[in-house]
């Protein structure tokens, strides 16, 4: 007889995650963190508005951007990450208590791949959202395993168009992080940081250099995450 699946609500409740927008250029995670957080910046925060859900919201690091730009903030997640809380403890495979067209802006940050049923989740998202409602949404394309048993695909650009048509979303904005080079640097500093290494100047070193092979000779049909926004149809 196999051996039953953890229940993610325990297995990650407490679990640190990354919990404000602070990011050190020696961090192993500079490369993908430097491309969401300005793509967050630069595009995101101008969408966001009104009632909005963090669906999905791990450790919670965007709350401080988006507070300004909206009318509420609601944290919903399976579990709360070490030192935060939530206001909505999601049930695995089941409907976010929330009734249907309430909330404005959607915020899904490097969740759908930890969904086992991608479809269910964004058919949450359309019932949830007001007609002309903002989803703003990451996924992976490549990355390591993380939060296993938890972490169940990666998109392409075409996977994700494909899913939020499906759902009667309508996309204004999609943008890789970064190309070969940013995700060759970052698969590099991931496995020396899974190896237990720590030197804070090569981390530097190959994050500034990765980076600036990146600018010079782009190419992102390789990427890390792509960044999405898409609206609701009306």
């Amino acid at each position: 007889m196999s051996e039953a699946a953890p229940d993610p609500q325990y297995a990650l409740s407490g679990i640190v995650r990354v919990s404000s927008m602070e990011l050190r250029r020696d961090s192993h995670h500079y490369i993908v963190l430097s491309h969401l957080y300005q793509w967050m910046r630069e595009r995101a925060l101008t969408v966001a508005h009104g009632v909005l859900l963090d669906y999905g919201c791990g450790g919670q690091p965007y709350r401080e951007l988006f507070l300004p730009k909206v009318s509420k903030y609601i944290a919903a997640d399976v579990a709360a990450a070490h030192g935060t809380s939530v206001d909505i403890r999601l049930q695995p495979r089941q409907p976010v208590p929330l009734p249907s067209a309430s909330v404005d802006t959607i915020l899904a940050n490097q969740t759908l791949e930890h969904v086992p049923d991608s479809d269910f989740y964004l058919a949450e998202c359309e019932r949830l959202l007001r007609p002309g409602g903002v989803l703003i949404l990451t996924a992976p394309m490549q990355w390591r395993h993380h939060e296993a048993p938890f972490d169940y695909f990666r998109f392409t650009r075409y996977g994700l168009t494909e899913l939020l048509s499906r759902h009667q979303f309508t996309l204004q904005d999609l943008s890789p992080s970064g190309g070969v080079y940013a995700l060759l640097g970052q698969i590099f500093l991931n496995h020396l940081a899974e190896r237990g290494f720590q030197n804070r100047l090569v981390f530097r070193a190959i994050n500034r250099v990765a980076l600036w092979f990146d600018k010079k000779v782009p190419d992102s049909e390789e990427t890390i995450n792509w960044m999405c926004i898409a609206r609701k149809s009306s």
